[in-house]
């Protein structure tokens, strides 16, 4: 199966941001303007490298630890490795997908995932 990412509005600390699920990822990433705009607590200093989605190696420099993620005002806590790009993103890993049962659907431009045996759906419909 080819890759893809589909762009979502998801919440951290009940902020609605822009976020890029990708198939093919297996981490999450966050970029160092999105932690500052949202005041989050970076954690351990981290040494590793990244492949990123221009496929650049990028440098891993924090780790946020339980970042109070959302998507439908259900709290998922995630661990965000943090990069130092200029532009404001968030990558969402396969991992996450996997894990709350995440269905794609290009054609309708939603997701669905089931949490805590409940069903959600989001949209990116425009009206």
């Amino acid at each position: 199966m080819a890759n893809s990412a589909v762009r979502a509005i998801v919440r951290i600390k009940g902020i609605p941001m822009r976020a890029i699920i990708d198939t093919g990822a297996n981490i999450f990433i966050i970029t160092l303007p999105v932690v500052k705009k949202l005041h989050m607590i970076i954690g351990m200093l981290n040494k590793s490298k990244i492949i990123a989605v221009d496929q650049i190696k990028k440098n891993v420099i924090r780790i946020v630890r339980d970042a109070p993620f959302s998507i439908q005002d259900v709290r998922v806590p995630v661990n965000l490795l943090v990069i130092n790009i200029l532009e404001d993103n968030l990558f969402l890993e396969m991992d996450w997908m996997d894990r709350y049962k995440v269905d794609l659907s290009f054609h309708k431009k939603e997701l669905r995932f089931q949490c805590k045996k409940q069903d959600f759906i989001t949209s990116n419909k425009k009206n």
